[in-house]
């Protein structure tokens, strides 16, 4: 009798120990992905694509003129999520002989229908023949972004002749747990 008493006085204080330390807050720890172009990013248009090569080591164009290419990061955009990303990035490399411009345009949103919920950000960079650089968003950079960072983010690049994004990277934020 007296331990079922016990056991019947533990078990809301234990229910209320585990109910704080969820309280107490979740642990997040600092992730990265980084995936090569070639399976990320693929030619905008079919007549793109004859000029493009999909390479192991990134995404070449090949063609005398320049190609469109869409590159999808994965994202999420529940409430109360925290894997957001802190911060988005592309490679690209110039290949040819001449200094050149690179534009990228990261769309953060989703279209339902005919409504389209999206925010624009383009960033240009000169890269050196024979040289790479990295274009970079964080949230402070995209108006729509959540408290979590970009959630749905996605990538539209002008890529110029002999050219090539090599990779594109994500930081965020997983909860693990408290």
């Amino acid at each position: 009798m007296l331990m079922r008493r016990a056991r019947n006085l533990l078990t809301p204080v234990f229910l209320a120990l585990v109910a704080s330390a969820a309280a107490a807050g979740a642990a997040e720890l600092p992730r990265v992905d980084v995936q090569g172009a070639s399976g990320m990013c693929k030619a905008a248009t079919a007549a793109f694509a004859a000029g493009t090569r999909y390479r192991p080591l990134g995404l070449a164009n090949e063609s005398e003129g320049q190609i469109f290419v869409t590159c999808n990061w994965q994202g999420d955009d529940h409430q109360d999520s925290v894997r957001g990303s802190k911060r988005l990035y592309v490679a690209i490399t110039n290949n040819g002989t001449t200094a050149k411009d690179y534009t990228c345009t990261l769309v953060n949103g989703h279209q339902t229908g005919v409504s389209i919920y999206a925010v624009y950000v383009p960033k240009t960079v000169s890269i050196a023949p024979g040289a790479g650089a990295e274009l970079t968003w964080v949230p402070s950079e995209v108006s729509n972004a959540k408290p979590s960072g970009i959630d749905r983010p996605s990538l539209s690049c002008i890529l110029p002749p002999s050219s090539t994004i090599q990779y594109t990277g994500r930081e965020y934020n997983e909860d693990v747990g408290a």
